[in-house]
């Protein structure tokens, strides 16, 4: 069985992966280096201890592949291919506290065929779930593979890696936790950090820094009383005491000159927070303010759906553009396109 990582963005989930994973290699290619395909997929071969694969950030879920060039979903049916089902069903859920797993869904074009509906009462009677259309805490696909054959895919966690547990309050448009690990990382962490969370909202970025390793100061800003009440409560659940949450405007910060190391933050994207109109003030106004509290060299990322804007809003001010990643975010409505910007202070 070959795990599916899900990264967000592309580059820092395989570091990351390369990282923990000696034991892992690329499919493809010979098995050299790791490729994400147009979708965000990492394809890998793990040999590997699995609980290790569910400390991974970066990584939005975790698939194992259990089944592979099946010639047809009908061939789900055969006696050895479901024996084989139900002990990585097993192992699956030997990996979380009991009762962790009370349901699931069958996620595949043609799900309503007799072939599928079989497949799903078989499925029901082995393992004890039940079936659901909600999303489930065992989530199986059925799709075409890379040879065009069928494969048959399991996530290994109740849910996706990215809805993390400290998360116990939320806000409209808060920071996929997966794409805030990406962002906290690529502003290089150091020990001796003081690093700035801009307009905070649910703390997600700074939890995420947290987590990375200390950091000298860790300080989060917003002008809403709610997000920073919210910003609370989840850095309270992540067991972090030493965060300083303020009630600072990020266009006009009682910080020093050069008094900053890193800074993060997620622009309002002008749809279910701010709009195009503010977005237009208000982009120029808090770059040219990070500018001036960075010192030489600090690294500033910035995630945005205007990426326009904000490229405008940097080439008036003390920066330069080091790195650039499109995400596409999922949201009620569908997959939204992104822009994170790595902007390094001259």
């Amino acid at each position: 069985m070959g795990p599916l990582g899900k990264p967000s963005p592309h580059g820092p989930a395989e570091r990351e992966r390369g990282r923990l994973f000696p034991l892992a290699r690329a499919q493809g290619e010979g098995g050299r280096g790791v490729r994400a395909d147009s979708s965000g997929e990492v394809r890998f071969a793990y040999a590997g201890p699995w609980p290790t694969l569910l400390n991974l950030r970066t990584v939005v879920a975790v698939h194992a592949v259990i089944s592979s060039a099946l010639p047809r979903p009908s061939a789900l049916l055969d006696d050895g291919r479901f024996r084989q089902l139900a002990a990585a069903i097993g192992h699956i859920r030997s990996l979380h506290p009991a009762r962790a797993f009370r349901r699931f869904r069958l996620s595949a074009a043609g799900a309503d065929s007799s072939v599928f509906s079989r497949f799903r009462e078989r499925l029901a009677t082995a393992t004890g779930l039940v079936e659901t259309e909600e999303p489930g805490e065992l989530l199986l696909r059925v799709r075409r593979g890379p040879d065009g054959q069928f494969e048959l895919l399991a996530r290994i966690s109740p849910r996706p890696l990215a809805a993390r547990s400290w998360r116990v309050c939320n806000l409209p448009g808060a920071l996929n936790a997966s794409v805030a690990a990406v962002m906290a990382g690529l502003t290089h962490p150091s020990p001796g950090d003081v690093y700035l969370n801009l307009g905070c909202g649910s703390g997600t970025l700074l939890v995420e820094r947290a987590a990375i390793g200390p950091a000298r100061r860790l300080i989060g800003c917003d002008v809403d009383p709610a997000a920073l009440a919210c910003a609370t409560q989840n850095a309270e659940a992540a067991g972090l005491s030493s965060v300083e949450l303020e009630a600072w405007d990020a266009t006009a910060l009682p910080l020093d000159t050069t008094s900053i190391d890193a800074l993060t933050v997620d622009l309002p994207f002008g749809q279910l927070v701010g709009s195009h109109a503010e977005n237009a003030a208000l982009y120029p106004r808090l770059v040219a303010e990070a500018a001036r509290v960075a010192r030489p060299g600090a690294r500033f990322v910035a995630i945005t759906h205007q990426s326009r804007l904000f490229e405008r809003s940097v080439g008036a001010n003390h920066w330069e553009i080091a790195e650039r990643y499109q995400p596409r975010l999922p949201t009620q409505a569908g997959p939204i396109a992104t822009a994170v910007f790595v902007l390094r202070r001259r």
